[in-house]
C-alpha cells in the first residue's frame, strides 16, 4: 500500500506551480530531490545570466526606466557572478547581455504598449490546491487588448510547435483570466537573445488539460509517489548523485571538468 498523504503539508499549505509540475512529470524522484530533500540544481553560467537579465528588466520597467544608461546601471546591479567558469566566460557572458538588452531596448521604445507588469505573482485555485506563479510581463495596447509574454534568455529560438504546447504560457492564460480579469489577446515567448516574439493562442480545451496535468501530477506529489522516470536519467542534472540513475551505475565516477570552477565577481570600469 502506498503512503497516506500528510494532511498539514498538502491539504492546507502545499503549493503547486509550474516548476514543481514540469520537474515532477520529468521524474517524480526528481522532484523529491528538489523539493522534499533540498538538493537544488547546480548554478551555471546560463542560469545566472538568466536571472540576471529577469532581474534588470524587472528592475528597469518597475521604476519606469526610460534611457539606455539606466537599462545599463540597472544591468550591472542585477548582475550575478555564480556558475562562471573563468573571469573570461563571465565578461563574454556579459557582453552578450548588453547586445541583448541593446536590441530589447530599441524595440521597447519604438512600442506603443503599456507595460502593466512585470515579475508579476498570482495565486490561483486549481481544485484544492493553490497554484501559484510570476508571469513576466503584461502590456496593454492603446486598443484595450492585452499581451503577456515569458522571457528566454537561451541562444535557440523554439519551433512554433514548442511554444504551442508550452505548459507556463497555458498557466499564464489561466491565471489572467481567473485572477486578472481579462483573457490575453497576444500570447508569447520573447526570445531576447534574437529579439524575437513566438506568439500562440490558448484555448479552453488548452487550460483545462493543463488543469488535468497538474491536477494529476498534485496528487500522486500528495501520495508521495516518487517513483522514478529513468528514461530521462542522462538530461538529469543529477544524474551523477541520484541513486535511481542509469548513468551513476554506467559511470561510478563523474568526468572531471576540464577547467577549475571560480566563483567570479565581474566590474566594469
Amino acid at each position: 500500500m502506498g503512503k497516506k498523504p500528510r494532511r498539514n503539508n498538502y491539504d492546507s499549505e502545499f503549493k503547486i506551480s509550474y516548476s514543481r509540475i514540469n520537474a515532477y512529470t520529468f521524474c517524480p524522484f526528481r522532484y523529491k530531490l528538489i523539493y522534499i530533500d533540498n538538493l537544488h540544481t547546480p548554478v551555471n553560467a546560463d542560469i545566472s545570466f538568466g536571472h540576471t537579465i529577469h532581474a534588470t528588466l524587472e528592475k528597469f520597467h518597475s521604476q519606469k526606466g526610460e534611457t539606455w544608461d539606466f537599462l545599463m546601471e540597472c544591468y550591472d546591479d542585477s548582475w550575478r557572478s555564480g556558475g562562471f567558469l573563468t573571469p573570461i566566460d563571465a565578461f563574454e557572458y556579459y557582453l552578450r547581455g548588453q547586445k541583448m538588452l541593446s536590441k530589447y531596448f530599441d524595440t521597447f521604445k519604438q512600442s506603443d504598449a503599456e507595460i502593466l507588469y512585470t515579475e508579476k505573482n498570482f495565486d490561483a485555485n486549481i481544485g484544492k490546491y493553490k497554484f501559484i506563479g510570476i508571469i513576466d510581463r503584461i502590456d496593454r495596447y492603446p486598443d484595450g487588448t492585452y499581451e503577456i509574454m515569458d522571457y528566454k534568455t537561451h541562444a535557440k529560438v523554439w519551433h512554433q510547435d514548442r511554444v504551442d504546447k508550452d505548459l507556463q504560457l497555458t498557466f499564464y492564460a489561466y491565471a489572467c483570466k481567473t485572477i486578472f480579469g481579462f483573457n490575453p489577446d497576444r500570447i508569447c515567448i520573447y526570445f531576447l537573445s534574437q529579439n524575437k516574439k513566438i506568439y500562440t493562442k490558448r484555448t479552453q480545451e488548452d487550460v483545462e488539460k493543463a488543469i488535468n496535468i497538474s491536477m494529476t501530477a498534485a496528487e500522486q506529489i500528495a501520495q508521495e509517489n516518487w517513483t522514478p522516470n529513468r528514461a530521462h536519467c542522462q538530461q538529469c542534472d543529477f544524474k551523477y548523485k541520484c541513486r535511481n540513475s542509469i548513468c551513476k551505475r554506467k559511470y561510478p565516477t563523474p568526468p572531471k571538468s576540464k577547467e577549475p570552477k571560480l566563483q567570479t565577481k565581474l566590474v566594469i570600469v
